[in-house]
C-alpha cells in the first residue's frame, strides 16, 4: 500500500511539474521553410482533358462517396514517382488506415520521399506503429504539439495543460508529387470511410490537380517546418524487436481474406476505372485557399496574428442563396446578426448540422440548441442529420458481408454561396476552431461544381436521411417540432428528435457548464 502510494504521489508530482513547466515540446525555432516548391505535370496524364492547358486554373473531383476518397487516396499513392505529404488530425491503425499505409510504404520502397504530419492529439495509441514506419529511410515523420508522456498519461498531460496542448493542428491534406491532392473534412480510419461497423460520419473531399496544389504543398511546408513538428525519434524510438514484430502483424493482416475482399471492393470503385483509364473528369475553376498559421496555438485566442488572414472579398458576400454543411455549429452574437441581415434582404440560408442522437459532442449540441428557435423565426430552413441515415446504401454495400448498418453522424465542413461558390476544408463553426485549432478552407468558384453539391445537400436533407425542423406558434409561445421519414414512416417529434431520455438530461446538465468557448 505504502509502494502504491508513493507511486500515485510521484506521478501527481510529475504531471504537475509537467502542466507548470514544459509547455510544448518543440525544436528550438522554427525551421526554414522551403516555399520553392514548383507545379508538377506528372500526375496529368490521369485527367481526360488537359489540365495545363486550363492554366492558372485547377481540375477539381468532387470525392463526397466515402469509398471513393479512399480510392483516390490509394490510387494517388500507388502512382506516386516523387513524394508523398500526409497531413492529418488523426490517423487511425483499422482496415482504411492500414491500406493507406500500405500504399504509402510500397511508395517508399520505390524511392518515393514520404513526409507525415499527424497531430498528437490520438497518435499514443500507436507510437510503436509509426516509430517503426519512421524507421524508413525515405520516411520522414513528424507529430503536432506532443506531450511529454505517453500511453495513459498523455490524455492527462492534455487535460493540465489544455490552454496549449489542447490546441491542435486540424488541417487535412493529402498531396502526391506536387501535382494532385487530396483534402477536405475527412481524417483518416474506417469511421470515415463506411468500414466502421458502429459509426459512420458522413463527409465531403475533393481531389484538386493543378497549380492549386502548389498552395496546397506551402501550407504543407510552413506546418511540418514549425517548431511544434517534432520528429518522431524524439518522442518514441522503435527497438528492433518492436519493427521485427509490427512488420509480421502486418504481413498477416494483409494476407487475411477479409482484408483481400476489402482491397478487391475499393479497387473496383468507379473513381479507380476512370483513373486508370486516364478519363478521369474534373471541373476547372479559380481557387483560393486560406488557413490558419501554426503560430495560432501558441498565441492568445484574441491575437488573430496567425488566424486564417485575408478580409472576406465582397463577392463572397450572398445575394441569392447560402447553404451550410457543419457538424459542430455554434452560433455566436456575431453570426446571428449575419443571418439576420441575410434574411431581412431576402437570400435564402440553409443549415445542415447534427441532431443529439448524431452527435458525438452533446455538449456542442446543448449550446447550438439555444439558437434553433431563433434561427427558425428568422426563415432559416434548418435540418439535423438523424443516426438512420444513408441506411440502405450502408447495408447494400459490397464489402459489408456481416450486414451490420452503423449509426451515420455529420462530419462534413461544406458552403455554397450563391450557386457560385462552393467551400470546403477542416474549419468548423464553433468557438475551437475560430480561436483554437488550426484549419485550412478552401473558396472554389465554378457553377456546375456548386449545382452537384447542391444535389448532394438535397439528397442528405431528405426525410431518410435528416430532421427538417420547424416552428410551431400559438400567439408568443413556439414549440420546435423534427419531421422525419423513420423506416418508411413519417414521423414527427417534439423534443431534441428522437433523443434519448438520458441524451436529453446530458444537454440540460451541458448548459448548466461555461464551457462554449473551449469547444
Amino acid at each position: 500500500m505504502k509502494i502504491l502510494k508513493s507511486i500515485t504521489l510521484f506521478v501527481i508530482i510529475l504531471l504537475i511539474n509537467t502542466g507548470c513547466s514544459t509547455k510544448h515540446i518543440s525544436v528550438d525555432k522554427d525551421r526554414e521553410v522551403h516555399l520553392s516548391a514548383k507545379e508538377s505535370n506528372i500526375l496529368y496524364k490521369y485527367a481526360k482533358d488537359d489540365i495545363e492547358s486550363h492554366a492558372p486554373m485547377s481540375g477539381y473531383y468532387p470525392l463526397a462517396n466515402h469509398l471513393d476518397s479512399l480510392s483516390a487516396r490509394v490510387m494517388l499513392a500507388k502512382v506516386a514517382t516523387k513524394s508523398i505529404k500526409l497531413q492529418y488530425f488523426t490517423f487511425h491503425s483499422d482496415d482504411s488506415g492500414r491500406l493507406l499505409l500500405h500504399s504509402v510504404l510500397e511508395a517508399a520502397e520505390r524511392g518515393v520521399k514520404v513526409e507525415m504530419l499527424i497531430d498528437d492529439i490520438e497518435l499514443n495509441e500507436l507510437d510503436k506503429l509509426f516509430a517503426s514506419i519512421n524507421n524508413h529511410p525515405n520516411i520522414t515523420f513528424r507529430t503536432f504539439n506532443p506531450t511529454n508522456t505517453r500511453a495513459y498519461l498523455h490524455y492527462v498531460e492534455i487535460g493540465l495543460n489544455s490552454g496549449t496542448l489542447g490546441r491542435r493542428m486540424h488541417n487535412k491534406a493529402f498531396i502526391v508529387d506536387n501535382s494532385m491532392a487530396v483534402f477536405g473534412g475527412r481524417n483518416i480510419g474506417d469511421i470515415y470511410f463506411g468500414l466502421d461497423t458502429k459509426n459512420y460520419f458522413i463527409d465531403n473531399d475533393i481531389l484538386v490537380a493543378g497549380p492549386f496544389v502548389n498552395e496546397l504543398t506551402n501550407q504543407f511546408e510552413h506546418y511540418f517546418s514549425s517548431r511544434f513538428s517534432v520528429n518522431f525519434e524524439n518522442i518514441y524510438k522503435a527497438s528492433i524487436k518492436d519493427i521485427k514484430k509490427k512488420r509480421e502483424i502486418y504481413k498477416e493482416l494483409l494476407n487475411s481474406e477479409e482484408y483481400k475482399h476489402f482491397f478487391d471492393v475499393v479497387s473496383k470503385r468507379s473513381f479507380v476505372e476512370k483513373f486508370r483509364s486516364k478519363e478521369l473528369p474534373l471541373y476547372f475553376a479559380s481557387a483560393t485557399l486560406y488557413y490558419d498559421m501554426p503560430e495560432k496555438i501558441a498565441t492568445d485566442s484574441k491575437d488573430r496574428t496567425h488566424h486564417i488572414k485575408g478580409s472576406v472579398d465582397k463577392k463572397y458576400i450572398p445575394e441569392k442563396s447560402l447553404v451550410i454543411v457543419n457538424p459542430y455549429f455554434i452560433p455566436n452574437e456575431e453570426s446571428i446578426k449575419n443571418f439576420k441581415d441575410l434574411r431581412d434582404r431576402g437570400v435564402e440560408v440553409s443549415i445542415l448540422t447534427n441532431s443529439l442522437e448524431s452527435t458525438d459532442g452533446i455538449a456542442v449540441y446543448a449550446y447550438y440548441s439555444e439558437y434553433q428557435e431563433e434561427l427558425l423565426k428568422m426563415g432559416v430552413k434548418l435540418f439535423e442529420t438523424h443516426p438512420y441515415a444513408f441506411k440502405n446504401e450502408l447495408l447494400a454495400q459490397a464489402y459489408n458481408t456481416e450486414k451490420i448498418i452503423p449509426e451515420a453522424g455529420l462530419h462534413a465542413k461544406t458552403i455554397i454561396i450563391d450557386g457560385k461558390y462552393f467551400i470546403i476544408g477542416s474549419r468548423n463553426l464553433d468557438p475551437r476552431s475560430r480561436n483554437l485549432n488550426t484549419e485550412l478552407i478552401a473558396v472554389i468558384e465554378n457553377e456546375e461544381l456548386c449545382e452537384y453539391e447542391k444535389k448532394i445537400f438535397d439528397y442528405i436533407t431528405t426525410p431518410q436521411n435528416a430532421y427538417n425542423l420547424t416552428l410551431e406558434c400559438e400567439e408568443d409561445d413556439c414549440e420546435v417540432l423534427w419531421h422525419a421519414s423513420i423506416d418508411g414512416e413519417d414521423k414527427v417529434f417534439d423534443s431534441d428528435g428522437d433523443a434519448g431520455f438520458w441524451d436529453k438530461i446530458k444537454v440540460f446538465i451541458a448548459k448548466l457548464i461555461p464551457m462554449k468557448e473551449l469547444l
